[in-house]
């Protein structure tokens, strides 16, 4: 009897232990978010279709959310009608995107139009209007000897670790010129497995070797690391936020430490009557970071006091919303279907108001009337019953 109690307490310890556990991990990420906001997001694009040749119809997708833990979008509106939307993730095995769920790591959320008689050259206009949740991200409580070691991220992801560190096109950290700079970088650490440290001494090598200022990558859209980190000013390399991070993630891979990269955009919370406002365009990267998974980290860091304030993590008076997340990447092609042709002319996003005529504007103008006039209204709906009541006991008694 003693040890059938004895089992089933033991059982019950486990059962508890294991339910805290998941219970911890997601205490210790919402633990990182603050400031949380809903916020209306109205964005246009502008695409140019650059063929010779007029196209009866031309398709164009477009990414506008990626998976995270600190912010969720829901549609609200576009312009034109969607033609389709549901998240997907990239396949490289057959450089193709398929269907995905809202949780997976690299989920994306893409909404696709159709446009009828594109002509030669001619610019089309997409609208899009969602609600955005979105949280700060403040890693500054995280503490170097809580992060675990390059091997406990590779038992913590098993079989999928390879991919996570591999070397992709753009992140070539086989290159001479890349390891040249991860045996400097090691050194600083005295050959660490520890990533925080990995981490922090790489952000620390970028804020005093990397100066920020826009790289000549014409007519290139992208730069591999290798090129990035093999062309200097005045003895130092040079890019701004896309060319950190391929940097930060050649560099990050090559030391065995699981890394994707970001793109998306940045709001700044300007506080009072003015409140958030969009910043811009930005790239940042993703570190595998055991027992906590993958956080995002900040890697444009181009001077060293930034570096101090920063450490790792992001900044955490700034918003951040993925747009795209890339775990991989190929050697550039030529375009082969029509919407290809179609490149990015002009963007902006705005924090808005809910666009007219939505459900989400009813609840918002229901929701910004003042107290006083729901007061008001309640009174005279009370009179307005009241005297329907009082005219209907005189009709009453005119009546007997």
């Amino acid at each position: 009897m003693e040890k059938r109690v004895l089992a089933i307490f033991i059982l019950i310890v486990c059962l508890f232990s294991s339910g805290f556990a998941d219970v911890a991990f997601a205490v210790n990420l919402d633990s990182l978010k603050k400031d949380s906001k809903e916020l209306y997001m109205h964005g246009y694009m502008v695409y140019k279709y650059n063929g010779t040749s007029a196209l009866p119809t031309a398709d164009l997708s477009v990414s506008i959310w990626a998976q995270s833990f600190w912010s969720k979008t829901t549609l609200v509106k576009t312009s034109p009608t969607l033609a389709g939307a549901g998240f997907v993730k990239y396949n490289s095995a057959n450089d193709e995107y398929e269907s995905a769920t809202g949780d997976e790591l690299e989920a994306i959320y893409a909404v696709g139009f159709q446009f009828k008689d594109v002509q030669p050259y001619q610019e089309v206009k997409l609208d899009v209007w969602f609600k955005l949740a979105i949280s700060k991200i403040d890693m500054s409580g995280i503490q170097p000897g809580q992060i675990g070691t390059v091997d406990d991220a590779k038992s913590a992801l098993g079989d999928s670790y390879q991919k996570y560190v591999d070397e992709t096109y753009y992140w070539d950290y086989n290159n001479s010129t890349i390891q040249a700079v991860i045996n400097e970088i090691n050194a600083t650490i005295a050959g660490s497995r520890k990533i925080y440290e990995i981490v922090y001494a790489t952000i620390n090598w970028l804020s005093t070797n990397m100066v920020y200022m826009e790289h000549e990558d014409y007519p290139h859209g992208r730069l591999r690391a290798s090129e990035i980190l093999n062309k200097t000013i005045d003895g130092k390399r040079y890019g701004v936020c896309r060319h950190f991070t391929e940097a930060f993630t050649a560099i990050m891979r090559g030391f065995g430490v699981p890394t994707n990269l970001y793109n998306g955009l940045v709001f700044y919370d300007m506080g009072g009557n003015i409140g958030i406002i969009f910043g811009g365009g930005h790239a940042w990267c993703e570190v595998y970071m055991p027992p906590y998974g993958w956080l995002p980290v900040e890697v444009t860091i181009s001077d060293r006091y930034l570096r101090d304030i920063v450490r790792v993590g992001m900044i955490s008076e700034y918003y951040y919303l993925p747009t795209y997340i890339e775990s991989t990447n190929s050697a550039p092609k030529p375009p082969e279907k029509p919407e290809e042709n179609f490149i990015g002319a002009y963007w902006g996003w705005s924090v808005e108001e809910p666009p007219l005529g939505t459900i989400d504007s009813l609840i918002n103008a229901i929701k910004s009337i003042h107290i006083i006039n729901w007061i008001m209204l309640a009174l005279i709906i009370a009179l307005a019953i009241d005297s329907y009541l009082i005219r209907k006991k005189i009709k009453a008694i005119t009546h007997l």
